[in-house]
Protein backbone atom coordinates (compact mmCIF):
# COMPACT_ATOMS: atom_id res chain seq x y z
CA UNK A 1 0.00 0.00 0.00
CA UNK A 2 2.97 2.59 1.04
CA UNK A 3 4.30 1.70 -2.62
CA UNK A 4 0.84 2.54 -4.11
CA UNK A 5 0.46 5.68 -1.89
CA UNK A 6 3.98 7.62 -3.42
CA UNK A 7 2.90 6.05 -7.31
CA UNK A 8 -0.43 8.06 -6.78
CA UNK A 9 1.11 11.40 -5.36
CA UNK A 10 3.74 11.74 -8.00
CA UNK A 11 1.16 12.30 -10.86
CA UNK A 12 -1.15 14.19 -8.46
CA UNK A 13 2.10 16.34 -8.08
CA UNK A 14 2.86 16.98 -11.57
CA UNK A 15 -0.74 17.27 -12.73
CA UNK A 16 -0.98 20.12 -10.23
CA UNK A 17 2.41 21.96 -11.64
CA UNK A 18 0.59 21.27 -15.22
CA UNK A 19 -2.92 22.18 -14.26
CA UNK A 20 -3.91 25.83 -14.49
CA UNK A 21 -3.87 27.62 -10.94
CA UNK A 22 -6.43 30.80 -10.17
CA UNK A 23 -4.78 34.16 -11.06
CA UNK A 24 -2.95 36.03 -8.44
CA UNK A 25 -4.65 39.20 -7.20
CA UNK A 26 -3.00 42.12 -8.92
CA UNK A 27 -0.38 43.88 -6.83
CA UNK A 28 -0.95 47.59 -6.00
CA UNK A 29 0.27 50.22 -8.40
CA UNK A 30 3.38 51.36 -8.02
CA UNK A 31 4.52 55.13 -8.79
CA UNK A 32 6.90 54.46 -11.02
CA UNK A 33 7.90 50.49 -11.93
CA UNK A 34 11.97 50.39 -11.47
CA UNK A 35 13.82 48.21 -14.05
CA UNK A 36 14.93 44.90 -12.53
CA UNK A 37 18.64 44.40 -13.39
CA UNK A 38 19.32 40.58 -14.51
CA UNK A 39 20.35 38.93 -11.69
CA UNK A 40 23.37 36.54 -11.73
CA UNK A 41 23.20 32.65 -12.04
CA UNK A 42 24.20 32.34 -8.81
CA UNK A 43 22.35 35.29 -7.29
CA UNK A 44 20.46 32.90 -4.58
CA UNK A 45 16.43 33.40 -5.05
CA UNK A 46 14.85 31.22 -2.66
CA UNK A 47 15.26 28.85 0.15
CA UNK A 48 13.73 25.16 0.24
CA UNK A 49 14.54 23.34 3.82
CA UNK A 50 17.74 25.02 4.16
CA UNK A 51 18.75 24.31 0.39
CA UNK A 52 19.51 27.71 -1.50
CA UNK A 53 18.08 27.37 -5.10
CA UNK A 54 19.92 30.03 -7.18
CA UNK A 55 18.54 31.84 -10.55
CA UNK A 56 20.67 29.61 -12.32
CA UNK A 57 18.77 26.91 -11.53
CA UNK A 58 15.60 28.18 -11.88
CA UNK A 59 16.07 28.84 -15.55
CA UNK A 60 17.79 25.72 -16.07
CA UNK A 61 14.38 23.99 -14.78
CA UNK A 62 12.76 26.72 -17.40
CA UNK A 63 14.43 25.40 -20.30
CA UNK A 64 13.21 22.01 -20.13
CA UNK A 65 9.46 22.59 -18.63
CA UNK A 66 6.68 22.04 -21.71
CA UNK A 67 4.81 25.21 -22.39
CA UNK A 68 1.91 24.87 -20.11
CA UNK A 69 4.32 23.88 -17.55
CA UNK A 70 5.97 27.34 -17.53
CA UNK A 71 2.87 29.54 -17.84
CA UNK A 72 1.80 27.94 -14.52
CA UNK A 73 4.69 28.53 -13.47
CA UNK A 74 4.60 32.75 -14.61
CA UNK A 75 1.54 32.31 -12.61
CA UNK A 76 2.55 31.53 -9.58
CA UNK A 77 6.06 30.67 -8.81
CA UNK A 78 6.57 30.11 -5.44
CA UNK A 79 4.20 27.33 -5.37
CA UNK A 80 5.15 25.63 -8.53
CA UNK A 81 8.76 25.87 -6.99
CA UNK A 82 7.33 24.10 -3.20
CA UNK A 83 5.72 21.13 -5.69
CA UNK A 84 9.38 20.93 -7.71
CA UNK A 85 11.22 20.89 -4.46
CA UNK A 86 8.49 18.00 -3.34
CA UNK A 87 9.11 15.77 -5.75
CA UNK A 88 13.13 16.60 -5.95
CA UNK A 89 13.33 15.43 -2.01
CA UNK A 90 10.80 12.77 -3.05
CA UNK A 91 13.58 11.45 -5.78
CA UNK A 92 16.16 11.62 -3.33
CA UNK A 93 14.44 9.31 -0.46
CA UNK A 94 13.74 6.85 -3.72
CA UNK A 95 17.32 7.02 -4.67
CA UNK A 96 18.42 6.52 -1.00
CA UNK A 97 16.48 3.19 -0.95
CA UNK A 98 18.32 2.60 -3.90
CA UNK A 99 14.55 1.83 -5.65
CA UNK A 100 15.92 2.71 -8.88
CA UNK A 101 17.30 -0.86 -9.12
CA UNK A 102 14.03 -2.76 -7.94
CA UNK A 103 11.28 -4.03 -10.01
CA UNK A 104 8.72 -2.80 -11.09
CA UNK A 105 10.92 1.15 -10.77
CA UNK A 106 14.04 -0.20 -12.72
CA UNK A 107 12.03 -1.42 -15.60
CA UNK A 108 10.07 1.79 -15.38
CA UNK A 109 13.18 4.00 -15.35
CA UNK A 110 14.69 2.59 -17.93
CA UNK A 111 11.71 3.05 -20.40
CA UNK A 112 11.79 7.08 -19.29
CA UNK A 113 15.51 7.33 -20.09
CA UNK A 114 14.78 5.34 -23.56
CA UNK A 115 12.09 7.82 -24.15
CA UNK A 116 14.00 10.52 -23.39
CA UNK A 117 17.68 9.82 -25.10
CA UNK A 118 15.65 8.31 -28.28
CA UNK A 119 13.62 11.95 -28.45
CA UNK A 120 17.02 13.69 -27.46
CA UNK A 121 18.26 11.72 -30.69
CA UNK A 122 16.07 12.76 -32.98
CA UNK A 123 15.91 16.49 -31.78
CA UNK A 124 19.79 16.10 -32.07
CA UNK A 125 19.85 14.69 -35.96
CA UNK A 126 17.22 17.48 -36.90
CA UNK A 127 19.62 20.35 -35.58
CA UNK A 128 22.58 19.16 -37.69
CA UNK A 129 20.57 18.87 -40.74
CA UNK A 130 21.79 21.38 -43.36
CA UNK A 131 19.65 22.53 -46.32
CA UNK A 132 21.16 25.12 -48.50
CA UNK A 133 19.83 27.91 -50.33
CA UNK A 134 20.34 25.89 -53.89
CA UNK A 135 18.84 22.66 -52.72
CA UNK A 136 15.30 24.89 -51.53
CA UNK A 137 15.60 26.59 -54.65
CA UNK A 138 15.52 23.63 -56.55
CA UNK A 139 12.60 22.11 -54.43
CA UNK A 140 10.88 24.94 -55.10
CA UNK A 141 10.69 24.01 -59.10
CA UNK A 142 9.66 20.69 -57.78
CA UNK A 143 6.98 21.53 -55.81
CA UNK A 144 5.90 24.50 -56.55
CA UNK A 145 2.79 23.42 -58.91
CA UNK A 146 1.60 22.21 -54.75
CA UNK A 147 1.48 25.46 -53.75
CA UNK A 148 -0.54 26.92 -56.46
CA UNK A 149 -2.25 29.83 -55.01
CA UNK A 150 -6.07 30.70 -56.94
CA UNK A 151 -7.45 33.99 -57.52
CA UNK A 152 -11.14 33.55 -57.46
CA UNK A 153 -14.56 35.21 -58.11
CA UNK A 154 -17.91 32.91 -56.98
CA UNK A 155 -21.82 33.19 -57.48
CA UNK A 156 -23.52 31.49 -54.74
CA UNK A 157 -26.62 30.33 -55.27
CA UNK A 158 -28.19 28.86 -51.83
CA UNK A 159 -31.23 26.64 -51.54
CA UNK A 160 -33.09 24.93 -48.22
CA UNK A 161 -32.77 21.22 -47.80
CA UNK A 162 -36.21 20.92 -46.90
CA UNK A 163 -38.22 23.98 -47.72
CA UNK A 164 -41.18 25.04 -45.89
CA UNK A 165 -44.58 25.14 -47.16
CA UNK A 166 -46.09 28.45 -48.84
CA UNK A 167 -42.65 29.69 -48.23
CA UNK A 168 -39.90 31.64 -50.83
CA UNK A 169 -37.51 29.14 -50.01
CA UNK A 170 -35.72 27.80 -52.91
CA UNK A 171 -35.71 24.33 -53.77
CA UNK A 172 -32.29 22.63 -54.39
CA UNK A 173 -33.72 21.76 -57.97
CA UNK A 174 -34.36 25.30 -58.34
CA UNK A 175 -31.02 26.66 -57.12
CA UNK A 176 -29.36 24.43 -59.61
CA UNK A 177 -31.07 25.34 -62.58
CA UNK A 178 -30.18 29.16 -61.19
CA UNK A 179 -26.39 28.20 -60.81
CA UNK A 180 -26.90 26.40 -64.65
CA UNK A 181 -28.19 29.92 -66.11
CA UNK A 182 -25.38 31.82 -64.28
CA UNK A 183 -22.66 29.64 -66.35
CA UNK A 184 -24.48 29.73 -69.38
CA UNK A 185 -24.25 33.45 -69.30
CA UNK A 186 -20.92 33.64 -67.87
CA UNK A 187 -19.64 31.86 -70.73
CA UNK A 188 -21.21 33.49 -73.21
CA UNK A 189 -18.83 36.20 -75.04
CA UNK A 190 -17.92 39.11 -73.72
CA UNK A 191 -20.16 38.20 -70.61
CA UNK A 192 -19.46 40.59 -67.24
CA UNK A 193 -19.07 38.45 -64.03
CA UNK A 194 -18.96 41.36 -62.06
CA UNK A 195 -22.48 42.38 -62.82
CA UNK A 196 -23.11 38.42 -62.81
CA UNK A 197 -22.20 38.47 -59.08
CA UNK A 198 -24.90 41.61 -58.10
CA UNK A 199 -27.25 40.22 -59.63
CA UNK A 200 -27.38 36.48 -58.43
CA UNK A 201 -24.95 35.98 -56.09
CA UNK A 202 -26.24 35.74 -52.18
CA UNK A 203 -22.96 35.12 -50.34
CA UNK A 204 -22.83 38.75 -48.81
CA UNK A 205 -19.47 38.47 -47.86
CA UNK A 206 -17.94 38.09 -51.14
CA UNK A 207 -20.68 39.66 -53.67
CA UNK A 208 -19.37 43.14 -51.54
CA UNK A 209 -16.32 42.74 -53.24
CA UNK A 210 -17.26 42.03 -56.75
CA UNK A 211 -17.53 38.20 -55.93
CA UNK A 212 -13.52 37.87 -54.96
CA UNK A 213 -12.79 35.42 -52.95
CA UNK A 214 -9.44 33.85 -52.16
CA UNK A 215 -6.77 33.38 -52.54
CA UNK A 216 -7.07 29.61 -52.02
CA UNK A 217 -4.57 26.87 -52.07
CA UNK A 218 -4.24 22.60 -52.56
CA UNK A 219 -3.18 22.37 -49.10
CA UNK A 220 -6.62 24.86 -47.20
CA UNK A 221 -9.22 22.71 -45.49
CA UNK A 222 -11.41 23.62 -48.68
CA UNK A 223 -14.14 20.34 -49.54
CA UNK A 224 -12.71 18.14 -52.39
CA UNK A 225 -15.48 19.06 -54.60
CA UNK A 226 -14.06 22.63 -54.39
CA UNK A 227 -10.38 21.88 -54.82
CA UNK A 228 -11.17 19.50 -57.78
CA UNK A 229 -13.53 22.07 -59.66
CA UNK A 230 -10.97 24.82 -58.59
CA UNK A 231 -7.55 23.64 -59.50
CA UNK A 232 -8.62 22.09 -63.09
CA UNK A 233 -9.18 25.60 -64.25
CA UNK A 234 -7.52 28.19 -66.61
CA UNK A 235 -7.45 31.60 -66.49
CA UNK A 236 -11.12 33.39 -66.89
CA UNK A 237 -12.41 29.71 -67.14
CA UNK A 238 -15.94 29.35 -65.55
CA UNK A 239 -16.56 26.28 -63.46
CA UNK A 240 -19.47 23.85 -63.94
CA UNK A 241 -21.56 24.26 -60.45
CA UNK A 242 -20.20 22.91 -57.53
CA UNK A 243 -22.43 21.32 -55.45
CA UNK A 244 -22.52 21.92 -51.25
CA UNK A 245 -24.94 21.08 -48.36
CA UNK A 246 -27.06 24.36 -48.76
CA UNK A 247 -26.20 25.76 -51.88
CA UNK A 248 -23.75 25.94 -55.42
CA UNK A 249 -21.23 27.35 -56.20
CA UNK A 250 -19.87 29.25 -60.00
CA UNK A 251 -16.40 29.90 -60.22
CA UNK A 252 -14.30 31.90 -62.23
CA UNK A 253 -10.21 31.71 -62.18
CA UNK A 254 -9.13 35.36 -62.42
CA UNK A 255 -5.48 33.97 -61.83
CA UNK A 256 -3.55 30.76 -60.73
CA UNK A 257 -0.12 31.36 -59.90
CA UNK A 258 2.52 30.00 -57.40
CA UNK A 259 4.17 32.08 -54.60
CA UNK A 260 7.12 33.79 -55.04
CA UNK A 261 10.82 31.99 -54.11
CA UNK A 262 11.11 34.47 -51.17
CA UNK A 263 7.52 34.02 -50.05
CA UNK A 264 7.72 30.32 -49.83
CA UNK A 265 11.26 30.09 -48.55
CA UNK A 266 11.05 29.44 -45.13
CA UNK A 267 8.25 26.99 -45.59
CA UNK A 268 9.89 25.00 -48.05
CA UNK A 269 13.34 25.17 -46.04
CA UNK A 270 11.22 23.19 -43.44
CA UNK A 271 9.51 20.83 -45.49
CA UNK A 272 13.32 19.72 -46.49
CA UNK A 273 14.58 19.78 -42.88
CA UNK A 274 11.35 17.13 -41.84
CA UNK A 275 11.85 15.16 -45.33
CA UNK A 276 15.66 14.47 -44.02
CA UNK A 277 14.44 13.59 -40.70
CA UNK A 278 11.89 11.57 -42.06
CA UNK A 279 13.98 9.51 -44.37
CA UNK A 280 16.57 9.07 -41.73
CA UNK A 281 13.74 7.63 -39.44
CA UNK A 282 12.58 5.55 -42.14
CA UNK A 283 16.42 4.33 -42.19
CA UNK A 284 16.42 3.34 -39.06
CA UNK A 285 13.11 1.77 -39.07
CA UNK A 286 14.39 -0.68 -41.83
CA UNK A 287 17.33 -1.60 -39.96
CA UNK A 288 15.51 -2.77 -37.33
CA UNK A 289 12.88 -4.63 -38.67
CA UNK A 290 11.78 -7.55 -36.77
CA UNK A 291 11.66 -11.20 -38.28
CA UNK A 292 9.10 -13.36 -36.73
CA UNK A 293 10.63 -16.85 -35.64
CA UNK A 294 7.79 -18.02 -33.64
CA UNK A 295 4.75 -16.54 -34.71
CA UNK A 296 3.22 -19.17 -32.33
CA UNK A 297 4.45 -16.90 -29.05
CA UNK A 298 2.78 -13.86 -30.45
CA UNK A 299 -0.65 -15.17 -30.70
CA UNK A 300 -3.39 -14.03 -28.04
CA UNK A 301 -2.13 -14.83 -24.77
CA UNK A 302 0.72 -16.55 -25.10
CA UNK A 303 3.13 -13.72 -24.78
CA UNK A 304 1.67 -13.72 -20.81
Amino acid sequence: MKCKGLFTLLPLSLAWAQAPQPAAPPAPPAAIAAPVAPLSPDTVVATSAGEKITAGEVRKILEILPAPMKQNYARDPKSFLNQWMLLRKLVREAEAQKLEQKSPYKEGVELSRMQVLSQAAVDDYQSRVNVSKEEVAKYYEEKKDGHLQAALKIIYVPFTPKPEPGTKQRTEKEALARAEEVVKKARAAGADFGALVTEYSEDPISKEKGGDFGPVKRGDSLPEAVKQAVFQLKKDEISDPVRQPNGYYVFRMVNLNPPSLEELSDTLYRELKNERVRQWMDANMKSVELKIDRPDFFQQGAAQ
